[in-house]
């Protein structure tokens, strides 16, 4: 009788160690599912994009997950709630509103939510005309936590050609760090600041009309090119167009620029008047020796000036020269007779 009874629970054993394995199968497929059904459904993420995220009281960690992944910060929530809870984490995420870039490393982002909404901002101001070594420099000036060696490396053009397509022939960032005031955490790596600079000056350009650019046979990095000097030389903007006109102009009948801001940008040299010897300076900058646009922008412009290079006024003058030292006012003309009257008036 006995020996019965310890058959029927060896069959009992069995039997629940097979239920056991396939409901562990089971949910194991289940979960496999989830995470390969969440990576199919959801478009891949655009890196580098700010995203506010409101976390409430009481949400879970798949609550939260789900949301990150709904908002476009992260690609797969259940990766996200699986490294969340190797790390132990998962009864420390703060509720709250976050400025969250999209993209991000998980231990980034997982230290913001940590960290609640009591986070200083930090302003970063990037004016309109800053050339890439002055956005360096800003930046070191604003944000404490970003060191020199790692805004050098993420100044790197090569890190971001996969991920924007505008830089796909440009030979530096200089001309794409779009100038705007920005607001950075303690979450932000150096790389993490310059992506948001490139995703504005995506966005930003992204609704003009290029129309123009291309019937005339330029690239978009040749209207940015143009953009700069615009940028550089107009201190009115009314008279913006105007002087994007007489780039054109120049350029369509192969005449040289000749323009102050490029020789000032070969000799970093932006206070003080250009003087004869200066326009002698030998490099590809030197717009009064060599032909054409320069190899790259010589600043970062802003959205107006853009635009007036994407729509020159329709005029046909070939000079510009300044009337008023005050105002940095403008005379423009059609010949170089003119031009020299202006200048000696």
């Amino acid at each position: 009788m006995i020996r019965n009874y310890l058959k029927l629970n060896n069959k009992n054993i069995k039997a629940a160690i097979i239920y056991l394995t396939a409901a562990l199968l089971f949910t194991l497929l289940l979960s496999g599912c989830e995470s390969i059904t969440t990576i199919e459904t959801r478009p891949k993420i655009q890196e580098g994009i700010e995203i506010e995220v409101e976390i409430k009281e009481g949400m879970n960690l798949t609550q939260i997950a789900e949301l990150l992944a709904d908002e476009g910060v992260i690609e797969d929530a259940f990766v996200f709630r699986l490294f969340v809870q190797q790390k132990g984490k998962e009864k420390n995420l703060l509720p709250g509103t976050y400025r969250l870039i999209s993209g991000s490393e998980y231990d980034e982002i997982l230290k913001t939510i940590m960290a609640g909404e009591k986070q200083v901002i930090y302003k970063l101001l990037i004016p309109e005309g800053f050339t890439l070594e002055q956005v360096q420099k800003r930046i070191l000036e604003s944000i404490p936590f970003i060191e020199p060696w790692e805004i050098i490396d993420a100044m790197n053009i090569e890190n971001y050609r996969q991920g924007y397509g505008f830089l796909e022939t440009a030979e530096s960032l200089e001309g794409f760090l779009f100038p705007k005031t920005y607001d950075v955490t303690a979450a932000y790596s150096a790389k993490n600041i310059i992506e948001m600079l490139l995703t504005q000056y995506s966005l930003e350009t992204g609704v003009l009309d290029w129309t123009y650019a291309y019937d005339n046979e330029f690239t978009s990095y040749d209207i940015v090119k143009i953009a700069s000097l615009i940028e550089r030389e107009a201190y009115i903007p009314d008279e913006r167009t105007l002087i994007s006109a007489v780039i054109h102009n120049r350029l369509e009948i192969d005449m040289l620029l000749q323009i102050d801001a490029t020789v000032r940008y070969a000799l970093d040299k932006w206070d003080g008047i250009v003087t004869y010897d200066d326009l002698e300076v030998d490099s590809p900058y030197n717009t009064y020796k060599y032909p054409g646009l320069p190899p790259t922008p010589i600043c970062s412009p802003g959205i107006a000036s853009i635009e007036a290079a994407l729509m020159p006024a329709d005029v046909t003058y070939l000079y510009y020269a300044v009337i008023n030292e005050e105002t940095r006012e403008h005379q423009f003309s059609n010949t170089y007779q003119e031009h020299i009257n202006a200048i000696n008036r």
